[in-house]
């Protein structure tokens, strides 16, 4: 796996944040930071109307407040999930660079990257809020699932695990909704038997889904809250799937 694990705390990247220990906020920091810094650029990007290279900028101004600050200490597990409490934090700090970048612009000086070009310069004021709450879901989703296949990746040492590997990519992950690709088309295009592309898919989707369970245990508080989120998660891909 690419990342460190915590084998003492089951819960381990988002207790560490709030450890006593500076070595574990350290870990739990680079597991949470790198899992979320996709969703908040995008959710960034859209809500504030800005380009990629104004939304990495806020970005990792966030991250380097709240790492700072320690902000993410102040996380209760039972009030709330993690990434919901993230979001909190991260719509507080955006608004709070938004009016120090108004007041700055006011003052002759240079404006900071969140200053939109709408009509009022303001913040942006979706017809429906909740397509950005889905947009940040999404690429929520979409980071855990890339972080897993990294991991996989990493222990496709054998010919076989490759060869798992690269079946499940043109299957699962390549492969556009509208193209009709068969086991026997992927049989025929990697020249081995129906049989073999059936038992290395199964093989290698049960990894993909362990280690998606390993990345998801990193980042919620308590079992209930995995228990309900693998079951979303899993579910939502398995309809996809399909």
């Amino acid at each position: 796996m690419n990342y460190t694990p915590f084998p003492e705390t089951r819960w381990t990247a988002i207790r560490a944040l709030t450890s006593d220990d500076e070595a574990s906020r350290k870990l739990g920091w680079d597991v949470v930071s790198r899992l979320y810094w996709h969703p908040v650029q995008c959710y960034v990007r859209v809500k504030w109307n800005v380009n990629d290279n104004d939304a990495n900028d806020a970005a990792q101004n966030f991250f380097a407040y709240v790492l700072e600050r320690n902000t993410f200490a102040a996380f209760d597990a039972s009030k709330s999930r993690f990434r919901y409490f993230l979001r909190v934090c991260l719509d507080r700090f955006l608004i709070n660079e938004h009016r120090a970048s108004r007041a700055q612009k006011r003052g002759g000086g240079q404006v900071g990257s969140l200053e939109t070009s709408g009509a009022d310069g303001g913040v942006l004021d979706p017809a429906d809020p909740e397509s950005l709450d889905e947009l940040f879901e999404q690429e929520w989703r979409r980071s855990l699932f890339e972080a897993a296949i990294k991991d996989v990746e990493e222990l496709a040492t054998t010919d076989t695990a490759k060869l798992q590997l690269q079946l499940f990519k043109r299957y699962d992950i390549e492969r556009g909704s509208a193209e009709k690709l068969t086991y026997e088309d992927l049989a025929a295009e990697f020249g081995v038997t129906i049989a073999t592309v059936t038992n290395h898919l199964h093989a290698m989707r049960t990894k993909v889904r362990l280690a998606l369970l390993d990345r998801l245990r990193q980042v919620t508080a308590t079992e209930r809250e995995f228990l309900e989120e693998s079951q979303a998660l899993l579910g939502a891909r398995s309809r996809r799937a399909k």
